[in-house]
């Protein structure tokens, strides 16, 4: 082949980028995902606890064992709040880092076109050659047999 692409190394720098912003937003979905079930978690825990309370309030149940759930339940609301921060923190951290892999994207995206006009020219530049060749080659035998 020609000439080598100049920028082979920064090429290979943006390719290295992007991988690393892969791992990186997959780490944040992963990291998204196991908040939600979490939280999804927690309040299928507050919709039994409060089915749990119904149950004795209606059945007579002892007064220490209802303040002790509406105790629980408090602070089961507190950390699910807690919780939907949390995963809305998360959610807003996976888009930046969405956006931050487009980026990577586009950036090595433009590397590579420029070596594919880069190759493109090169194979230009070798038909020329070769097609000159045989220009050549067609001329000296045409003047050979006159």
């Amino acid at each position: 082949m020609g000439r080598p692409f100049k920028f082979e190394a920064v090429l290979n720098q943006r390719q290295y980028r992007e991988e690393t912003a892969r791992k990186i937003f997959a780490d944040a979905a992963r990291a998204l995902n196991c908040a939600q079930a979490t939280l999804s978690a927690m309040e299928d825990q507050r919709a039994q606890c409060r089915q749990v309370l119904r149950r004795k309030q209606h059945n007579g149940g002892k007064a220490m064992e209802i303040i002790l759930y509406s105790r629980y339940l408090g602070r089961l609301e507190a950390e699910i709040q807690d919780q939907e921060k949390s995963v809305a923190d998360l959610s807003i951290e996976k888009e930046d880092k969405r956006r931050e892999l487009m980026a990577t994207l586009k950036d090595r995206k433009v590397i590579e076109k420029l070596k594919e006009r880069h190759l493109a020219e090169l194979e230009r530049e070798e038909r020329e050659t070769e097609q000159k060749m045989l220009n050549d080659a067609a001329i000296s035998r045409y003047q050979r047999k006159h």
